[in-house]
């Protein structure tokens, strides 16, 4: 083990696409423009790309931040692009490399080993419920490889150990953090002057959730969840924030939710650059997968601003909702028991109010983007003491 003096660290940061501002993508960008620049150097480089705000903010700030097109990654075209992403390693005196998705964990990993580099970190985001068993097997073949894999929850290293052959002890689990001055609990007036804005009543029971148009959403869950709660609650009305890309998915939901008679009761915001004025106006917040979940930073960021979360429990969903206390976890698929929970929440205000501020409570202890940060810089600088 030699203990070298410290210094600047060079970190690249390889994912696979960077054309939305999704999950992955946000944090990536709060990950590198928060890290100490006087310590850590970063460069983040994308197999796929099309301009979003998140990676308008990783430039604002004066990070490299470089577009390689990789597609099938066993082509000729893949190793030309690999000699590039090797030269580009070496030219920056990379120290580590962090890999985000399929193709940076095995093409990304495989480069970067064979360009000298043996600090190689996977953050690995998700369940792996859409990956395939070819990626399942690819991800297995180069395991041995990262000396830390960072999991965003418990579940999420479970399942890593159990499907890619991950070793135990190689898990880090570093939770998603939220910036509390940005996600905050609003005052009354705001909240009411947020459903004005989105055209309810001081009045109506606002059910919101936030999430990508995609099946694993479980969109029709809710949707059903909300007509059947909409018996008990006259005054319901819910919220649907996120965009699908070609607005299919959306016009089919439309059309499932004038099927089942609430379209009156639906607001559809589609893809927005700033969710806090939607959140603002819920009541209660809802995320309800059925598969593919990692750690949420929507679930996180209502639970900053005081909302109770009804959560599917899936990934690390229950690692960040305690059932009972902060809101409620369910099992998936569960629409009845979505619809009786909102129920329940509706007809008990003080108990709604309760959990809320356990929410908030539970992110000032747990989610902070400064506890983030913090726990990223710890690892960094341990692998380059201990090497």
């Amino acid at each position: 083990m030699a203990i070298v003096h410290m210094q600047q660290i060079n970190i690249l940061y390889l994912i696979d696409h960077f054309h939305r501002a999704g999950g992955t993508e946000n944090h990536l960008a709060r990950l590198v423009t928060s890290l100490d620049r006087s310590t850590f150097n970063c460069t983040v480089v994308t197999f796929d790309f099309a301009d979003n705000p998140c990676s308008d903010l990783i430039k604002d700030s004066g990070i490299e931040f470089l577009h390689i097109p990789v597609g099938r990654y066993y082509t000729f075209d893949a190793l030309k692009k690999a000699v590039l992403l090797s030269r580009i390693i070496r030219e920056k005196k990379i120290d580590i490399v962090q890999t985000f998705h399929i193709k940076s964990d095995f093409y990304g990993t495989i480069v970067a080993r064979m360009s000298g580099i043996t600090n190689i970190i996977s953050s690995k985001r998700d369940t792996g419920d859409l990956k395939s068993p070819w990626h399942l097997f690819l991800n297995k073949l180069v395991s041995w490889i990262p000396r830390t894999f960072i999991v965003v929850a418990e579940e999420v290293g479970r399942v890593v150990v159990k499907k890619e052959g991950v070793a135990s002890n190689k898990l880090l689990t570093i939770y998603n953090g939220i910036d509390r001055q940005k996600f905050n609990v609003p005052s009354d007036k705001e909240k009411q002057a947020a459903k004005s804005w989105l055209g309810f009543s001081d009045t109506d029971f606002v059910v919101g959730t936030v999430a990508w148009l995609r099946p694993e959403k479980n969109y029709q869950g809710f949707f059903d969840a909300v007509k059947k709660a909409s018996e008990k609650i006259p005054n319901l009305k819910a919220v649907a924030v996120g965009g699908d890309g070609d607005g299919s998915q959306l016009e089919f939901f439309k059309q499932y939710v004038s099927r089942a008679g609430i379209t009156d009761r639906v607001l559809f915001a589609g893809q927005v650059h700033d969710v806090r004025p939607f959140l603002k106006s819920f009541d209660v917040a809802c995320l309800v997968p059925s598969g593919n979940e990692g750690f949420s930073n929507s679930i996180i960021e209502k639970m900053a601003m005081g909302l109770p979360v009804v959560v599917s429990d899936v990934g690390g969903n229950s690692e960040a909702v305690e059932d009972g206390y902060n809101g409620f976890v369910l099992s998936e698929n569960n629409s009845g028991m979505l619809a009786k929970a909102l129920i329940f929440l509706a007809e008990h205000p003080d108990e709604r109010k309760e959990m809320g501020i356990r929410s908030t409570q539970r992110v000032k202890e747990l989610f902070t983007l400064e506890g983030m940060i913090e726990a990223h810089e710890k690892l960094y600088k341990a692998i380059m003491v201990y090497r």
